[in-house]
């Protein structure tokens, strides 16, 4: 929070109230850094479910244009934005007043971490009918410390000892643009730190060196992110298009351009095995959302849905060279046939996850 931001609330007369109705639920996202990009999605569910939703949303975040691909779903979504101190301060006064729930995207920043009951005490006691539903990222510590519970909620199925949780994975951007692959430069794009000296950085130089060898140069790699390609050789640096950080809209907008996706999954990396375990990646729901056939090492495939049918797998760094190549030289009847499989592949996660989430309400 600046300091004109936090003077103001400081000596303001009047907290902004939310909007909220006895069919209401709020949706909350309370980690001012990340995992932002799961709100559309649980908010499109919750709509689907008919219930109105009042998003509680800080300015910035709004600014950067999260819902910008939304439509206004009839008045049944309200924006109440409003800074995370005033969110905390209706809660506070409030808990969940006469709202049917409230939805909270994060876990682990009202208390400690995995320490869910702590984390509902936040909100009060209950009335009838009232429900709040936690999002876990991760859910290792939950299940170690014995916490964990069905009821809690985790983009994927965990496969991690016999930890249970409800899968409901949100996927949805608005009324995105999902376009054909391009005829003539290929475009790659992958979101994340762009930085030397990091294994996934190096096997995409390595891949893309690989690729230049063979003559194949008809392909771009536009990079979201940190981190910037001073790093990689000065002869490649023409194929990528290091675009820094980005907005919400912005990122649309480069997904909408993208032909494939580029998670950079390491099988060699222990740090990447939570994404096949105890958690899962935010990528995904990128390639999801907007029907981005995905390149990944086939390790990290089937546990987050991905298939030959839907994606172009690979068997090791080595191996990204020529999932590459074969993504460049792929049809355009073949790409679409591809995307119709990853299309298909999302409804059928959609519908599933919604109707987990209404057996969790209900």
């Amino acid at each position: 929070m600046n300091i004109f931001t936090y003077l103001s609330e400081l000596f303001s007369f009047k907290t902004p109230k939310p909007i909220y109705n006895e069919n209401t639920f709020f949706v909350w996202e309370p980690c001012t850094y990340s995992h932002a990009e799961v709100v559309p999605g649980f908010t499109k569910y919750l709509l689907d479910l008919g219930y109105e939703v009042s998003i509680l949303i800080t300015p910035e975040r709004y600014k950067e244009g999260l819902f910008s691909k939304f439509g206004d779903f009839a008045g049944k979504i309200h924006f109440n934005k409003m800074s995370q101190r005033q969110i905390r301060k209706f809660i506070k006064s409030n808990g969940l007043a006469n709202a049917k729930g409230l939805l909270l995207t994060t876990s682990g920043k009202l208390a400690e971490s995995a320490d869910y009951p702590s984390e509902r005490k936040f909100f009060g006691q209950l009335k009838d009918g009232q429900k709040l539903i936690i999002v876990e990222h991760d859910v290792k510590k939950a299940f170690d410390l014995g916490t964990l519970t069905n009821d809690i909620v985790m983009l994927r199925t965990p496969y991690y000892k016999t930890a249970k949780a409800t899968e409901v994975n949100p996927h949805y951007f608005g009324d995105v643009a999902i376009t054909q692959k391009n005829a003539d430069v290929v475009n790659f794009i992958t979101v994340g730190a762009l930085r030397g000296k990091r294994r996934n950085s190096d096997m995409l130089v390595e891949a893309v060196a690989s690729l230049v060898d063979k003559g194949i140069e008809n392909f771009k790699i536009t990079c979201i992110g940190k981190g910037s390609i001073k790093h990689i050789p000065p002869h490649l640096q023409k194929f990528f298009d290091a675009k820094g950080q980005a907005n919400f809209s912005e990122l649309y907008a480069e997904m909408e351009n993208a032909d494939f996706f580029l998670p950079l999954l390491d099988a060699e990396n222990l740090a990447h095995e939570r994404y096949i375990t105890t958690g899962t990646s935010g990528s995904f729901q990128l390639v999801f959302g907007f029907a981005t056939p995905c390149v990944i090492e086939e390790k990290f495939a089937e546990i987050n849905y991905l298939t030959s049918a839907n994606s172009i797998l690979y068997n090791g760094s080595q191996s990204l060279a020529n999932a590459m190549e074969q993504a460049i030289k792929m049809s355009l009847g073949d790409y679409t046939k591809m995307q119709e499989n990853l299309k298909s592949t999302a409804e059928t996660l959609a519908m599933r996850s919604r109707e987990n989430l209404k057996t969790l309400i209900n």
